[in-house]
């Protein structure tokens, strides 16, 4: 008796533990990247074993491979844990022995109101490795709906994304459903639990955001040639970014401020089709941020500065400062009646290099005159350089967004941040391994870690620059689109000519037209077709919020519950090494369970302190 008593009060002590304690998580430089999770022993549950087809399941943080194998491990329940007001995903695989006709995947038995979308995953060739981390081969990305019967075929692995969203009303408790699978003379029933926590997650998300829509390419390939047809694509983009907790740069496109010069050389300004969208897309569960088209700026880059105008006056000219004397402050009126004002930037140059900072500052100067609480922004490469004293304009930018790979000394991009202004990152081709990347042939945790990075250090915001840059003309014959379900590779103008960036680069999303150059009359309106990474990202963001709950019970937390839950928003440097003076390392865990239990241990605390 004693022998088992003491066995019981032996599992509950090991049950109380942290779950970092139970298992040590290490991360090492990998010479290759590992969707199969090889390292960490595989990954997923076996649900079903059958003479047909093996079922099996695992949390959606993975890249799952055609080729990936069976899963070992038995959980013949499916088991999710989530907040209220949160997207939880997973991934159901089938892998047929022998093909299986007409499949249905479905989910029964959940409450109402509980949101559900099946999305199958589906493949895109990767010919040129996006870095040496990479590899060729058929990888996962594009995630459209899954609303008809398809067969299955033998010997590989079809998967099925499922995603749920539990809504902000409804009770804590664990919900009762499952998915069903039937097929021809075949079907599967897996439970579903779903933990639903006491908590749901804010409506507004904390991290700022802008992620490109270059809406000129969805018009192309998609066949919009009316502006009704436009207008109707265009806004399901808007719901589909609301979706996934990022904002695009533009989302008045089609609901512009109307400018007119007035013969008195005053400006006029009308926002009559701007505070509509303004209205619907923001405040409470609406974007959290957006680049405001500011006239006369011009635009600055890599390659120098071009001059603004306005009015037919140049900047720098006594007309030219008159008429932006009397339009900007009307400019950050109109936007702060419109409730948008602390959430608008100005974006108007990219990476600029040396022949553009004086002219930088001469506009956010301008800027800072007469519209002082219109955010500057400028996305910087601020460790490319030295940056010497004349490159400085903290003074007049609010905002600086600075490529993740810029990061490998971190004091001198903090320092150059002002008081009360703001740090972004952003991921692009230049962010590769071994720092996070957004590109389809690397392991699925990039994109969620990015988050916990991004809160770690005090960021502010993340930028993607594009999300439906679809086509690399530069690369392709005249008249040709580039087929993005089959290759879906960025290339841009390099000082040699064309160079391939990287594979998924500035693509988030995939048209609906599978054959953009055969198909050039059918006017494809149905809603966005994500992809796995930006599911990812969303999770991180959504990991985001959980941090940002934790630090704002701190000051109610107990000592040892506080010293908890500071640990838990720094990442170990057993599994996350950035450069610095002192450590020349450089290493991301890419091991996804550690972001979930990590994430665990979050909510427990959160939930302590209600």
């Amino acid at each position: 008796m004693k022998k088992t008593l003491f066995t019981i009060v032996l599992l509950m002590v090991i049950a109380a533990l942290p779950l970092n304690a139970q298992k040590k998580y290490e991360a090492e430089k990998l010479e290759k990247c590992d969707p199969y999770m090889k390292a960490p022993g595989g990954y997923g549950y076996l649900a079903k074993s059958g003479p047909k087809a093996d079922v099996w399941w695992a949390e959606g943080v993975y890249k799952p491979m055609k080729d990936t194998p069976v899963a070992t491990r038995e959980g013949r329940k499916i088991r999710l844990t989530t907040a209220k007001n949160e997207y939880e995903s997973f991934i159901v695989v089938v892998s047929p022995k022998d093909s299986i006709r007409n499949v249905k995947v479905a989910l029964r038995g959940l409450p109402k109101g509980v949101e559900a979308k099946v999305r199958k995953v589906e493949y895109v060739n990767v010919n040129t490795p996006s870095d040496s981390f990479a590899y060729t081969g058929q990888w996962p990305d594009p995630l459209p709906l899954y609303d008809v019967a398809e067969d299955l075929p033998a010997g590989e692995n079809t998967s099925f994304w499922i995603t749920i969203k539990t809504p902000e009303n409804r009770r804590k408790g664990t919900y009762r459903g499952r998915v069903v699978l039937k097929g021809d003379g075949w079907k599967v029933k897996i439970p579903l639990r779903v933990k639903v926590r006491p908590f749901a997650l804010p409506k507004n998300t904390s991290v700022s955001s802008g992620y490109g829509l270059w809406f000129d390419f969805v018009k192309e390939y998609e066949n919009l040639k009316t502006i009704e047809q436009q207008k109707e694509v265009f806004y399901k983009y808007l719901d589909t970014y609301l979706e996934y907790r990022i904002s695009p740069y533009d989302p008045f496109l089609y609901a512009p401020i109307v400018t007119t010069i007035k013969d008195d050389g005053t400006v006029d300004l009308d926002f009559t089709e701007f505070n509509k969208v303004a209205e619907k897309y923001f405040g409470e569960g609406g974007f959290n941020s957006f680049s405001v088209n500011v006239e006369g700026l011009g635009s600055c880059g890599p390659a120098g500065y071009r001059r603004g105008v306005f009015g037919g006056y140049e900047l720098g000219t006594p007309e030219h400062e008159a008429l932006m004397a009397d339009y900007l402050p009307k400019l950050q009126a109109g936007l702060e009646a419109a409730g948008v004002l602390d959430k608008c930037y100005i974006y108007w140059g990219d990476e600029p290099l040396e022949p553009a900072y004086s002219y930088i500052r001469e506009v956010h100067t301008l800027m800072k005159k007469y519209a002082p609480r219109i955010r500057t922004f400028m996305t910087e490469q601020v460790t490319w350089l030295e940056k010497p004293a004349d490159f400085d304009v903290g003074d007049v930018t609010d905002i600086s967004c600075v490529s993740w790979n810029c990061f490998d000394n971190h004091p001198k991009v903090f320092d150059y941040s002002g008081p009360g202004q703001e740090v972004w990152n952003y991921l692009c081709c230049a962010t590769k391994y071994p720092y996070f990347t957004d590109f389809i042939d690397h392991n699925g945790i990039d994109m969620r870690l990015w988050l916990w990075a991004t809160y770690m250090y005090g960021m502010k915001g993340i930028l993607i620059w594009g999300s439906t840059y679809w086509n690399s003309a530069c690369v392709m014959p005249e008249g040709q689109l580039m087929n993005v379900w089959d290759t879906p590779d960025c290339y841009g103008i390099g000082k040699n000519g064309p160079e391939f960036f990287a594979s998924g680069d500035g693509i988030l999303f995939y048209p609906h037209n599978r054959q953009p150059n055969e198909d050039k009359t059918t006017a494809f309106t149905g809603d966005p077709i994500p992809c796995i990474r930006l599911e990812i990202n969303r999770d991180g963001i959504e990991d985001f919020e959980y941090l940002k709950m934790l630090e704002e019970r701190l000051p109610r937390m107990s000592e040892a519950d506080a010293a908890a839950a500071r640990d838990l928003m720094v990442l170990p440097e057993s599994v996350f090494m950035d450069d610095d003076a002192d450590h020349p390392e450089k290493y991301y865990i890419q091991d996804p369970q550690f972001l979930l239990e990590r994430r665990e241990q979050v909510a427990a605390l959160i939930e302590k302190y209600l």
